[in-house]
């Protein structure tokens, strides 16, 4: 089964860690702000929450990984056709190399394989591709797409083509990686100092409960908890937009 890339969809395993993950942090803020039974309302808010971050997480990942990965199939492809392997048997031998280095679970590797097996059936390698950028919307799939058909009904020089396209797109992807390494760092400067309040309460409610009880018995600290809560959460996300940067 094809897989799209423009969407995330859970398996089983990752849904019952998502659903762990909520309760757990449901739980957690419900201990910090509320210590009510009204509080374990907010397995609501934050299993949505949640559930989008992951989503949107695990996407990112996986076309992270496509991308860089994609990088490697197409040295491997040019070495192939510089070897004298016509663009058919040059994708099988990308997915010979790419399954030694990476797995059978890899995503280009599954990639790799689907074709390899449509090859067989005689499909045209350029719809491949173009199926395969259409499915991926990473912009440098699909200028290789392109780029492979045109040379297919050109009769272009593959060897060179190929040549252009890896060293254009590995400049790019190692810029990238460079770039990510750095807002790596940042996120985790931010998720440690997102922790940081949390981590005070907590501290309070331990060493010393008498200067919180009143927060959580009457009506006005309630209330100051409620929206201490909302302002820690649109802190915590607007931060996270600010080192979520797309390159």
């Amino acid at each position: 089964m094809k897989r799209r890339y423009d969407t995330y969809v859970f398996s089983g395993k990752e849904y019952t860690i998502l659903i762990l993950k909520v309760l757990g942090l449901s739980l957690l803020l419900n201990y910090l702000f509320f210590r009510s039974i009204w509080g374990l309302l907010l397995i609501f808010p934050v299993g949505c929450l949640c559930y989008r971050e992951e989503k949107k997480t695990k996407l990112k990942k996986l076309r992270q990984e496509l991308h860089y990965h994609f990088k490697e199939a197409v040295a491997s492809i040019h070495t192939a056709v510089q070897a004298g392997h016509s663009l058919e048997s040059a994708i099988k031998e990308s997915y010979r190399d790419l399954e030694k280095t990476y797995g059978r679970s890899d995503v280009m590797v599954q990639e790799l394989y689907v074709m390899c097996n449509q090859i067989t059936l005689k499909i045209p390698v350029e719809e491949l591709f173009s199926d395969f950028a259409d499915r991926s919307k990473i912009d440098d799939i699909e200028t290789f797409a392109q780029v492979v058909r045109i040379s297919k009904r050109t009769g272009g020089n593959l060897n060179l083509i190929l040549q252009n396209i890896w060293n254009t797109l590995s400049e790019k992807i190692e810029t990238k990686q460079e770039i990510d390494a750095q807002v790596a760092a940042k996120k985790y400067e931010h998720n440690i100092m997102s922790l940081m309040p949390a981590g005070i309460i907590l501290y309070l409610q331990l060493t010393l409960p008498s200067l919180l009880s009143e927060v959580y018995t009457t009506s006005a600290g309630k209330i100051v908890m409620t929206v201490s809560l909302v302002i820690y959460t649109a802190a915590y996300l607007l931060g996270s937009k600010i080192v979520d940067i797309e390159v």
